[in-house]
């Protein structure tokens, strides 16, 4: 069980790590700074749903396996910040967007940072379940 968590979670470190620091960059040096941001609008929801699915799969396996608090309490950590960033940061930020641009980048900082820390929490996940 714990080899199939590893695969889960190692996957969306890849997925994470691929679309945070090679896709979005790339856009926004490709495109308009316009026209990336709206394809990366489109993209986050389903990004961070795949994650809350994930994570929320990780969850009941690392429960039914029994593979200790540490990577239970890792786990969960990671859902509910994924969790706050798909239903309230994302819909705050984009309602934001358009009335108070000022307000809309100081959530997408703190969308970004949460981001950075849902990626690093995946690592640390990886890792413990590399020694178990």
């Amino acid at each position: 069980m714990s080899k199939l968590l590893l695969v889960l979670i190692s996957f969306y470190l890849g997925l994470g790590s691929f679309f945070s620091f090679f896709v979005a960059p790339v856009l926004f040096r490709v495109l308009e700074k316009e026209q990336a941001g709206k394809v990366v609008e489109q993209v986050f929801p389903v990004y961070f749903g795949i994650g809350i699915l994930v994570f929320l799969i990780s969850l009941v396996l690392s429960y039914i396996s029994g593979l200790g608090k540490l990577t239970y309490g890792l786990i969960l950590l990671t859902l509910i910040l994924l969790l706050i960033l798909e239903f309230y940061i994302l819909p705050l930020s984009h309602s934001l967007k358009a009335t108070n641009y000022q307000a809309f980048l100081k959530y997408h900082g703190i969308s970004m940072a949460m981001n950075v820390g849902v990626l690093l929490l995946t690592l640390i996940n990886v890792i413990n379940l590399l020694r178990k």
